[in-house]
């Protein structure tokens, strides 16, 4: 333990968005996890809907949520995944 930053906050450093991508497309490669693409409608006015991979997915999410901390995100995203037998 550190005493010196006893009371200081700590800048939060999150990863970057290629660390990010790294760890989505593995998951998508682990056949342990449930990282099936996903159907979403194209956009709110039109009807059409179109497969969305994983990893855009999420990708999207964490741009539309600066303030989600990626690490806590892709660590609960792979629980929530999970296969379980």
């Amino acid at each position: 333990m550190n005493i010196k930053n006893i009371g200081q906050h700590a800048k939060q450093v999150f990863l970057n968005e290629q660390e990010i991508r790294l760890a989505l497309q593995q998951m998508e490669k682990d056949v342990t996890l449930n990282s099936k693409p996903s159907l979403m409608n194209d956009t709110d006015a039109s009807s059409s809907i179109r497969e969305v991979s994983f990893m855009e997915r999420h990708m999207t999410y964490l741009r539309e949520h600066p303030k989600v901390n990626p690490e806590h995100y892709l660590s609960n995203l792979r629980t929530m995944i999970k296969i379980r037998t």
